[in-house]
């Protein structure tokens, strides 16, 4: 399987602050986040377990940088060309546009996925690829 960019459907609603595209591939999600200014994704998982991030990533930064801070307090800085794996507990923190590929676990994306399009401000997007 592959894909071009604009084949993967969208996941977030792109309300100008930036969108996720992610696909089903096996028991997993491939796709890519473009976060265009400065993001504070924190107050998106309130309600969630520990009012944090649920899923674990893997992925590698194609540009910009983003900030992880976890459940202790204590963060970490991933940057362009770097891989990473982030486990679950976490928060993203985008200072500057960042553009980023990641492979997730497909029913904890789907349901973080929802949690995240039913917050205040963000429209609802198609139905998920459970398929």
């Amino acid at each position: 399987m592959h894909y071009k960019p604009e084949e993967i459907p969208i996941l977030t609603p792109d309300t100008g602050d930036g969108c996720m595209r992610s696909i089903k591939a096996g028991n997993m999600e491939i796709g890519a986040t473009w976060v265009r200014k400065p993001l504070d994704t924190t107050p998106y998982y309130k309600g969630l377990p520990n009012d944090a991030c649920p899923c674990d990533h893997y992925g590698y930064v194609v540009s910009g940088s983003f900030r992880i801070r976890y459940l202790d307090g204590s963060e970490e800085k991933v940057e362009a060309g770097e891989l990473y794996y982030i486990p679950k507990g976490h928060y993203f923190l985008y200072d500057e546009p960042c553009h980023h590929l990641e492979i997730n676990p497909h029913e904890d994306l789907q349901r973080l996925m929802k949690h995240f399009n039913a917050q205040p401000g963000r429209a609802p997007e198609p139905a998920s690829q459970d398929s």
